[in-house]
């Protein structure tokens, strides 16, 4: 498929190229499209340049499609039809929110990938005078363009952007439930407009307040008594639910089980999975802040 002034094409697209910059939330991924531009008959036609107009991309891979919006190309891109054929290049810009490329990266899967382009010009006529052939065709002209993204490409516009160094983890709070739990959702609420206004000692107080009041609730009532021992002492054999409702006391005794080869096969909701990432994430970026120094060495700990 080419871009054609009818009758007559003008511009084959070839090869692109695909790479990336930061932006505010986000990323830039920038597509530069090179072209073979042909020949054009000056002599007959009259001067005629191609402006391109935004470039609608879809991604292709394995497991699906997924529309990422339009490409715009860079403002006063004009490509100007030569006496004899050449070559030329535009850039196209489209902006992804890191949410869109983490849902492109979960239809990716590590697979190939494609893009799939509407590309698009308006021819646009420069002068034309009375000797000039009449009757020239100045109607928009379209071409589908795929091409395959090569995966270190890929990868290095992720590095580039950032996009390894934050995770996407969609947190739902909880908006309903039964009456028990009413009053810890509130808090919960109350713990997340006190982190907004940057009053941190109130979000945690907040979170505190809700999780004893889950507890006098009855969540956790499972466990014994004294719930430290219980849990130091029979760490590998708890179940879920128990290892779920002694999260307040020991996040690690909770992810315990799944570390071990001969633990039992439990089921684990994506739920599960985002509360150990973020978990995690958070006590690591906290760690710096209470690892000993070297003249206070480790003294304690928990056992595997």
């Amino acid at each position: 498929m080419s871009w054609n002034v009818h009758p007559q094409n003008v511009a084959d697209p070839t090869s692109a190229v695909v790479t990336g910059s930061i932006v505010a939330g986000g990323a830039q991924v920038h597509v530069d499209v090179s072209f073979r531009v042909i020949e054009w008959p000056w002599g007959e036609r009259g001067p005629v340049s191609l402006v391109p107009q935004p470039a609608e991309i879809t991604a292709r891979t394995a497991n699906g499609e997924l529309k990422l919006g339009y490409a715009t190309p860079s403002p006063g891109s004009v490509l100007i039809p030569p006496s004899h054929s050449s070559t030329a290049t535009l850039r196209f810009t489209l902006s992804l929110s890191m949410a869109a490329l983490s849902a492109l990266e979960v239809l990716r899967s590590g697979g190939s990938l494609e893009f799939v382009t509407i590309l698009t010009a308006h021819p646009f006529l420069i002068f034309r005078q009375s000797d000039y052939a009449p009757g020239i065709n100045l109607q928009p002209t379209t071409t589908n363009y795929t091409f395959a993204v090569p995966n270190e490409q890929w990868l290095t516009l992720l590095r580039t952007v950032g996009f390894c160094d934050t995770l996407i983890v969609e947190l739902r709070l909880p908006t309903s439930g039964p009456d028990s739990t009413a009053g810890g959702r509130r808090r919960l609420v109350e713990a997340v407009r006190a982190r907004d206004d940057g009053s941190y000692a109130e979000a945690l107080r907040r979170c505190r307040i809700a999780i004893d009041e889950l507890k006098s609730a009855g969540f956790g009532g499972k466990a014994p008594s004294d719930v430290a021992k219980f849990l130091q002492d029979r760490a590998g054999a708890l179940s879920q639910s128990e290892r779920f409702s002694a999260l307040q006391v020991a996040l690690q005794l909770f992810l315990s089980p799944a570390h071990h080869a001969n633990a039992p096969e439990e089921h684990y909701s994506r739920a599960d999975a985002e509360l150990a990432i973020a978990a995690t994430a958070t006590l690591l970026r906290l760690a710096p802040q209470h690892l000993p120094t070297e003249a206070e060495p480790a003294t304690g700990g928990a056992s595997k």
